[in-house]
């Protein structure tokens, strides 16, 4: 199977109004759809108590190829941000993530980690924080375009979700379970510092974890980060959505082995037929073809 763009990320949230109050105010979102889950849906994702329970669904102020979908869903009060395997982060590209900084503190965001350049080069800058449902959002600006990173140029303040980050136990076995379902080159593992998982278990600041940033289609990318030992599986409650990031959804080019799907209602996708498939650490990815 061949995939490209992340075209939705799926949060389970408890009040939509809150989120969309906060996307719209301090993001710069539009809300462009509501609606209710459906059977298909509900069921395809492992998650039969959401049968017609409502959602939204909000785009970039400048741009309709990305989606945020909110679900409502009872919050799961025992889910700790960073400290458990699956979907751990959405980061979504921006123009100037430090007016965004001062915008932002003054928002229901929490900010985690204030803006600054990246270890490894000062030519990006990022932010992360964490929104009302529990997810975390990293804000990235890239200050100009680097050669060796295929990066897509933002259209409006706060743009598209262009790298997705699993957390995981095995960098090696996830890895593996990517490039051999997708069809996706293998990259170096390297060392790198993820300060918010070092605060959330109480660890050195300079620990340093294994990952991989894997590139696909449409300038878009999914990152693995190899755990701590002291993580664990990500706690459902029965019949809903995992908390923070529940969904990843990507673009699915390749069209050989077609599959019977359920309806996609994402906006300029309603033509399309998704599938899901449950990942090592039971994210769940769904294909829409």
């Amino acid at each position: 199977m061949d995939i490209g763009r992340i075209s939705a990320i799926t949060i389970g949230a408890s009040d939509l109004d809150i989120m969309e109050q906060t996307y719209s105010k301090y993001l710069g979102y539009r809300s462009i759809k509501t609606g209710f889950i459906t059977h298909d849906e509900a069921h395809n994702w492992g998650a039969e108590k959401l049968v017609d329970a409502p959602y939204l669904i909000m785009q970039p102020e400048k741009s309709d190829d990305f989606s945020f979908r909110f679900v409502l869903q009872p919050n799961q009060s025992n889910y700790i941000p960073f400290k458990s395997y699956g979907w751990n982060a959405a980061e979504v590209i921006v123009e100037n993530v430090d007016e965004l900084e001062e915008i932002i503190q003054e928002s229901p965001f929490e900010i985690i980690g204030p803006p600054a350049d990246l270890s490894f080069t000062s030519d990006i800058r990022a932010m992360q924080i964490i929104g009302p449902a529990q997810e975390i959002l990293y804000l990235t600006q890239f200050k100009r375009k680097i050669e060796a990173f295929d990066s897509p140029t933002p259209r409006c303040s706060v743009d598209q979700t262009f790298i997705v980050i699993l957390a995981g136990k095995s960098i090696d076995s996830m890895q593996y379970y990517y490039s051999n379902l997708f069809n996706l080159e293998k990259a170096p593992i390297m060392e790198s510092r993820i300060r918010s998982i070092s605060k959330a278990f109480n660890l050195p600041e300079s620990t340093k974890y294994n990952a991989v940033a894997i590139a696909i289609r449409d300038q878009c990318l999914i990152e693995l980060d190899e755990m701590p030992k002291e993580a664990s599986e990500r706690s459902v409650s029965q019949g809903y959505l995992s908390p923070g990031i529940s969904i990843v959804s990507f673009k699915l080019y390749d069209r050989n082995k077609m599959i019977n799907g359920y309806e996609s209602h994402l906006p300029n996708l309603e033509q399309s037929k998704c599938v899901i498939e449950r990942g090592l650490n039971n994210e769940l990815i769904e294909l829409i073809y």
